[in-house]
């Protein structure tokens, strides 16, 4: 193996401008790595050479004599020379998939070379040279995900920092338009047109005050802090008429029937649950048709409690259904329903999280002959 061995290093020593001058040409032709068009031949050779002399190296050390069989010499797919060429064409823009079609290349340069010069390359000493260029394709995958999964992280934080801080920020304005309108409407001597503007207006800063709760209740799930809840003794039942109340007078068009049976009360948050009634069955009106009434059940049992919430609506996508609870799907509905829906396309991620942050579960069925029926099982005490 050694005589051998020192014959491919030999080779690959003298003629390495010319195995990456050929890698070089060959990567301009390859109509799969399109960004190599872009780039000068300095900014592609990199630090291919230096990757070169590493391989080199390593396998001279394997053809010393007395070097045992079966050696995998020094590893060079963890050089540095191997790390710094993978970083350099990540910050080129290169996708996964190119720079290991780029290093599929640099094999194919060096076997045909071997293949032309008569020095065979079989057996024992082709396993580790393949092995060798194999470490680099392996560090040029551990490298670009991690380097990938940086940046992802840092600008998933910046993201998140952004909506905390805008969320926060908004607040203070909001609560002083909402605090205005409700003076400006106790006032006697306001005009009936006056009353009607600042009710839109109340209506409109109520709106936008859920939405920057949202917007924070998603930052706080997403940067694992999780959903906060506070448990409390309550009855559900009386926090689901109140919240049936509430969406019949802001939409007198629909009709809601609700209906309760057994004991409602158990040990929730009061107000993630009139938050999770409220998405759940304004959801369903806003994606229910007039004539149909939108259905409230709540049925308590020994351990928990059911509710469920039903529309005659379009049916839901089937492909929709195992992404349902994900953030931002509500722009893959309808462009009719997108523009009868007043909320970002948060409140159901925000449902599921209210759901899991109690122990408790969530299904959703929807077809044509049965209509969508949201179904929310919930413990007594989380």
């Amino acid at each position: 193996m050694s005589h051998t061995l020192s014959r491919i290093t030999i080779l690959l020593r003298e003629r390495s401008e010319e195995i990456v001058r050929r890698w070089i040409e060959h990567l301009r032709s390859e109509p799969k790595i399109p960004r190599t068009r872009e780039l000068t031949d300095e900014n592609l050779r990199d630090y291919t050479p230096k990757l070169l002399d590493d391989l080199i190296d390593s396998l001279a050390q394997l053809a010393q004599p007395g070097a045992p069989d079966g050696a995998s010499g020094p590893e060079i797919g963890s050089s540095e020379a191997a790390k710094v060429h993978v970083s350099h064409r990540i910050a080129e823009g290169y996708s996964l998939a190119e720079e290991l079609r780029e290093l599929g290349l640099l094999r194919a340069v060096i076997v045909d070379l071997c293949a032309r010069e008569g020095v065979v390359l079989g057996g024992e000493e082709a396993q580790l040279v393949h092995s060798a260029l194999d470490e680099v394709m392996i560090t040029a995958a551990v490298e670009y995900e991690r380097t990938s999964s940086a940046d992802l992280r840092r600008d998933v934080a910046l993201h998140e920092l952004f909506i905390a801080v805008l969320g926060h920020d908004l607040r203070n304005p909001l609560s002083a338009i909402r605090f205005a309108t409700a003076a400006l409407l106790k006032r006697e001597d306001v005009t009936t047109a006056v009353a009607r503007l600042a009710q839109r207006i109340a209506a409109s800063t109520d709106r936008a005050v859920r939405m920057v709760e949202e917007l924070l209740d998603l930052t706080r799930i997403r940067s694992h802090q999780g959903l906060p809840v506070e448990p409390e003794p309550v009855d559900l039942r009386a926090i689901c008429q109140r919240v049936v109340e509430e969406l019949e007078l802001a939409h007198p068009e629909h009709t809601i029937r609700f209906t309760a049976h057994g004991d409602g009360r158990g040990t929730w948050d009061p107000g993630r649950m009139g938050q999770l009634l409220s998405n759940l069955i304004g959801n369903a009106v806003d994606y229910s048709p007039p004539e149909e009434p939108v259905q409230v059940e709540l049925r308590g049992h020994k351990n928990g409690v059911v509710i469920e919430v039903m529309n005659r609506g379009t049916p839901i996508p089937p492909e929709l259904l195992p992404v349902l609870f994900d953030p931002f799907r509500r722009g893959e509905q309808s462009q009719r329903v997108v523009q009868r829906s007043k909320g970002l396309g948060l409140g159901l991620f925000i449902v599921k999280s209210i759901v899991d942050a109690h122990a408790g579960s969530i299904q959703v069925t929807s077809t044509l002959e049965e209509g969508t029926t949201f179904r929310v099982k919930l413990p007594r005490s989380s």
